[in-house]
């Protein structure tokens, strides 16, 4: 009897570690709208790739005197971001973080439509003030670690 509740138990947690393998493919290999951890993160140059449905994540500069926000509605802005000579014009509405602001680097999240980029989600990088002596490598002493 001792022996057969030890089958059972092996039994169900073979079981439940593939249900958990398989899952983990699946969610791996079949990204979906739905699924925020699978977003594309892609250069200017490549926006030509991208369909109007796809999900996809863009970093750089805000483009200086770029940022224009709307009369109507105070969540709603226009800017462009800049990746070295490229430029695209993007359009975030919601709250915008603290250190938005001409040349702030950021991260924008949403849609390419239009030849314009629809943003639902909008980080600032951390500013280099935060950094302190860490933005040189030589303060690094990796002997003492």
């Amino acid at each position: 009897k001792n022996l057969m509740n030890q089958k059972k138990i092996i039994i169900a947690v073979i079981s439940l570690s593939f249900l958990s393998f398989a899952w983990i493919g699946y969610v791996t290999f079949n990204p979906d709208q739905e699924n925020p951890g699978m977003v594309r993160f892609i250069s200017l140059n490549d926006l030509s790739s991208v369909t109007e449905s796809e999900r996809i994540r863009l970093g750089g500069r805000i483009s200086a005197g770029s940022i224009q926000i709307s009369k109507q509605n105070q969540l709603e802005c226009d800017f462009g971001l800049q990746q070295g000579e490229l430029t695209v014009p993007v359009n975030f509405l919601g709250t915008r973080p603290d250190l938005f602001k001409d040349d702030a680097e950021v991260i924008v999240e949403g849609h390419y439509v239009n030849e314009k980029f629809v943003a639902d989600q909008l980080q600032t990088k951390c500013a280099s003030r935060y950094e302190g002596d860490l933005r040189d490598d030589s303060s690094y002493n990796v002997e003492s670690i």
